[in-house]
């Protein structure tokens, strides 16, 4: 299990709502797609872009 995956259960935050989340920040991912980024199966540049906001969106939500 990724730490992205750890962190989102750890919260509480399904994939759906971090989807949500990356649309409005200007980041479309398909829940396929999304599931084999946070796996790691999914490695292009966009997954980069994706796993960094993720991580961002996670460190927000932790410090509240």
């Amino acid at each position: 299990m990724s730490q992205i995956q750890k962190r989102m259960e750890a919260l509480g935050v399904k994939q759906v709502d971090m989807i949500l989340e990356l649309r409005k920040r200007g980041i479309t991912v398909q829940p396929p797609e999304m599931s084999s980024i946070i796996r790691g199966v999914y490695t292009y540049p966009k997954a980069k872009r994706v796993l960094d906001e993720c991580d961002k969106i996670l460190t927000e939500l932790e410090a509240h």
